[in-house]
């Protein structure tokens, strides 16, 4: 061919090649480099206020952010989608639950994930006395990507404890293996208490988890988290850091809501706030159902609040229906029956037993009766008590629930008006969730969550008889808190409700599981060990100026995740590929193409999900385009410059 037919296929090919390049590889050119930073509030501080050993007291642990799960746990539908694994077996005939791993999962330190990971997390939860625990024996490694759960008791909660609960995988065998390794050779009770103290005692120099973003820092400030790049989904992830400033109050939140400098959070507002950020252009506010709400805690500790005649006068004082209403106007509704069971299930449990349920309907002279009969006397507008001391009692409340707080004020008001006199007290959020006040039992009235943020009442009445936040009801309610319960009409039997707690978590007899939710919502109605008022909307605000957001109307279960959750709902969506950039404000496109997903079948033991895909297109900016268009062309036309001359 002569070089005068050759020099124009020449340049005509680098001039479409030039046009081409912005097409085929967009994804590796960031419109002006720009850093995408998601910021949502965190509470975790530097060591060694916090730890960095998720397996010790006080430990950063970021579930979905730094540390993921064998599965996804869908709150409202109750159904799991594979996370960590790709599926899993029930085999009841041998007694075991087998579990598929994912193979291209890393550690963020660089090192592959494997079943060693999963069996090392497991013994060391073994060593903890996790629930998992009490229904199986052992947990074996087939094959790197294989683990075998051996079953000593089924449960109807086993999948829940082996997939979610339980299921997330915080203990790389490469760290902690020593660990666990000593704990599966360990045959007395001494050698796992000196275990468990060298464990406690153990401090990684950072934090290693497998989730899509890594631990960078954390200050008095903030904690930072940047994209893992070795993510199995890194392809879906469309932010390069997740960043958590300290905010421990409401109010607080509401100031960074107002000024567009969060992107997601879940503070709690009053319907004028709430209506002043949905105002905003950069804002957006979805209500979803927490699957929970607060209740008042009595300390059995002490010797007034014993006697049950006491306690259902206080709840004959409360008005619901104003305690609600100031805890955050429409968000919060009062209970219909303080029995622990959430509104949106109780036709599915309760309607029975509704007969034999008292409301606690706001009634003051049988307030009054109940504690005359008690031994109580009133004079002066006070009340006090059988052996003649002023009826006092002290309220507590995290200072940064600012619905809590405003609940609890009216909640005193109240009880004060009546004669008991109640002193409120707010200690720090962090310090209340903590053995120094309200887990430690130090108060006499407290709030609590109630319901436990799942629809099947097990957690409900685990957190109101058994253990909040890992420590025993006879740490948290007093030495005196009870667990047998004598009930009246219709049943007329005496219960042992942690008996009744382990029925729900292991039968698979509805008619079973049934009767024994309705006993302990008798006991709980009956006896009041803690007293539910409030159910509460979760609000979930999001900045749309920032972010794209999955449809609230066609995700909802999505959001909905975020009950007892709201990171993990976060990471979740990110992961998805369904929270990104927004184009007019970080100045790139982003073009999702996803797959099919195909969701586990009810009833089916063995699940395997088509992983979701997104293929982002960030295209560079035209002046980048120009200058690589310019520089090709001065490449063709010396190409063929020295072919005319050939």
């Amino acid at each position: 061919m002569k070089a005068s037919k050759v020099l124009p296929l020449i340049m005509l090919s680098i001039i479409m090649f030039s046009l081409i390049i912005p097409a085929v590889t967009p994804a590796l050119v960031k419109a002006q480099d720009q850093e995408i930073v998601l910021r949502t509030h965190g509470w975790w501080q530097p060591p060694p206020i916090r730890r960095y050993n998720p397996l010790a007291p006080k430990a950063i642990v970021i579930s979905g952010i730094i540390y993921e799960r064998l599965a996804i746990w869908n709150k409202m539908s109750n159904t799991y989608e594979p996370w960590l694994a790709e599926s899993w077996e029930v085999d009841r005939d041998n007694n075991k639950v087998i579990v598929h791993l994912r193979q291209d999962v890393y550690w963020h330190d660089g090192e592959r994930f494997t079943a060693q990971d999963v069996w090392t997390t497991l013994m060391l939860y073994k060593l903890l006395g996790r629930p998992v625990w009490k229904y199986i024996s052992d947990v074996v490694v087939v094959d790197d990507y294989t683990v075998e759960y051996r079953v000593k008791e089924w449960s109807y909660l086993l999948l829940h404890y082996i997939l979610f609960r339980d299921g997330l995988i915080v203990a790389p065998h490469h760290i902690f293996g020593d660990f666990a390794e000593r704990v599966a050779s360990a045959t007395t009770q001494s050698e796992l208490d000196q275990i468990k103290e060298d464990l406690f005692n153990f401090e990684p120099d950072t934090i290693v988890g497998t989730g899509p973003f890594k631990f960078v820092s954390v200050t008095e400030q903030e904690l930072i988290t940047e994209k893992f790049d070795q993510h199995w989904a890194a392809n879906n992830i469309h932010i390069d850091k997740v960043v958590f400033p300290y905010i421990t109050s409401n109010e607080v939140g509401w100031l960074h809501y107002q000024a567009g400098d969060l992107d997601y959070d879940c503070f709690m507002m009053p319907p004028q706030v709430e209506e002043q950020i949905k105002a905003l252009p950069h804002a957006d506010v979805i209500r979803v159902y927490d699957l929970a709400g607060f209740a008042l805690v009595f300390n059995f500790d002490n010797q007034y609040l014993q006697d049950v005649r006491v306690r259902q006068a206080i709840a004959y004082v409360i008005d619901r229906s104003k305690v609600a209403y100031a805890a955050g106007g429409t968000a919060f509704e009062p209970v219909n029956y303080p029995t622990g069971i959430l509104k949106l299930v109780e036709d599915t449990w309760l309607s029975d037993i509704e007969q034999y349920l008292d409301k606690y309907e706001t009634n003051t002279d049988k307030a009054k009766q109940l504690l005359e009969d008690a031994g109580y006397t009133y004079s002066g507008g006070k009340w006090y008590t059988p052996d003649g001391q002023l009826f006092t009692l002290t309220f507590i409340v995290p200072a940064g629930y600012t619905d809590w707080v405003a609940a609890a004020k009216e909640v005193a008001e109240e009880l004060n008006s009546f004669g008991i006199t109640v002193e409120l007290k707010t200690p720090e959020t962090g310090s209340y969730w903590s053995d120094q006040w309200y887990l430690g039992g130090n108060y006499d009235l407290a709030f609590d969550f109630f319901g436990a943020w799942m629809t099947y009442p097990y957690n409900a009445f685990e957190r109101i008889f058994i253990q909040v936040n890992n420590r025993p009801k006879t740490q948290v309610q007093g030495q005196n808190f009870p667990l047998i319960y004598d009930l009246g009409a219709p049943f007329n039997e005496e219960i042992n409700a942690t008996q009744l707690v382990e029925v729900l978590s292991t039968s698979f007899d509805e008619a079973e599981q049934k009767e024994a939710a309705q006993k302990l919502a008798m006991a709980v109605n009956h006896y009041l060990p803690i007293y539910p008022i409030a159910e509460k909307k979760l609000m979930l605000y999001y900045n749309v100026e920032h972010f794209n957001w999955p449809d609230p109307e066609t995700n909802y279960e999505l959001w909905q995740n975020a009950a007892g959750g709201h990171l993990e709902a976060l990471a979740i969506m990110i992961m998805k590929g369904l929270v990104t950039p927004n184009p007019s404000y970080w100045g790139i496109t982003t073009s999702p193409t996803t797959s099919p997903t195909t969701s586990p079948s009810p009833g089916v033991s063995t699940t395997t999900v088509t992983e979701t895909e997104t293929v982002t297109v960030t295209a560079p900016d035209m002046a980048t385009t120009a200058i690589v268009g310019i520089i090709l062309l001065i490449i063709g036309l010396a190409i063929g410059f020295f072919v005319k001359r050939k």
